[in-house]
């Protein structure tokens, strides 16, 4: 059975188990302190990053590497089968991952002004992205792909961020991602990719940083 190695919130991991349960794929899953891994951790991940996945005797690191593969080795297939769009679909999940950089910066900037400056960075990514999006209720339509497995751990993070602070999101500045962000949201294969508790340990994260979204959290409490 494959073995995925995970730490709780990374949104990495989140990817690649997406894609394990959209395919229906079983796997097991260790979790793992990445402040204080493993002895066995480093000689096999290269970036010295989760996840990994454990395929027989092979370990293979990078979650899109991780998706492609099991989009190749598992039915149904999440990427479509014209070279062209499956080659724009591979350039919107490189770009999911700006996303979540850039949503990274503004839960963890010190001050307003800082947190603002990256807000705008991370809505003019949002703003590239709209026109891509299709009716939905997923990227490329009725069908789950790559791609919303690839988006789904930035609409589970950015939900709870916009919880705090509701500007992070705005419906009317971005209304085609609203429906896609709800489609994934009730997905099984996104909600059951996390651990139950998830919700709580990123807002037990968040709180212990020196950031404006952290002290917004912690007036709330």
């Amino acid at each position: 059975m494959l073995k995925l190695i995970s730490y709780k919130l990374c949104p990495y991991v989140h990817k690649a188990a997406i894609t394990l349960r959209a395919k229906g794929v079983p796997y097991d899953i260790a979790y793992i302190d990445l402040h204080r891994p493993p002895d066995w951790f480093h000689p096999i991940s290269p970036l010295g990053k989760v996840p990994l996945l454990l395929v027989g005797d092979d370990v293979l690191f990078e979650s899109t590497a991780i998706m492609e593969y099991l989009d190749e080795a598992y039915t149904p297939r999440l990427h479509p089968d014209d070279l062209i769009l499956r080659a724009k679909h591979r350039a919107w999940i490189a770009f999911a991952d700006v996303c979540l950089r850039d949503m990274y910066r503004v839960a963890l900037r010190e001050d307003e002004v800082a947190f603002r400056e990256a807000l705008n960075h991370l809505h003019g990514d949002f703003d590239q992205l709209e026109p891509a999006v299709a009716a939905g209720p997923f990227f490329a339509g009725s069908e789950f792909s790559l791609v919303d497995a690839a988006y789904g751990p930035l609409f589970f993070q950015l939900d709870i961020l916009a919880g705090i602070e509701p500007a992070i999101f705005d419906p009317r500045r971005h209304s085609r991602m609203v429906a896609w962000k709800e489609a994934l949201l009730g997905h099984p294969a996104v909600v059951q990719a996390v651990v139950p508790d998830f919700r709580d340990h990123y807002l037990d994260w968040l709180s212990m940083k020196d950031s404006y979204m952290a002290q917004r959290l912690l007036k709330m409490i």
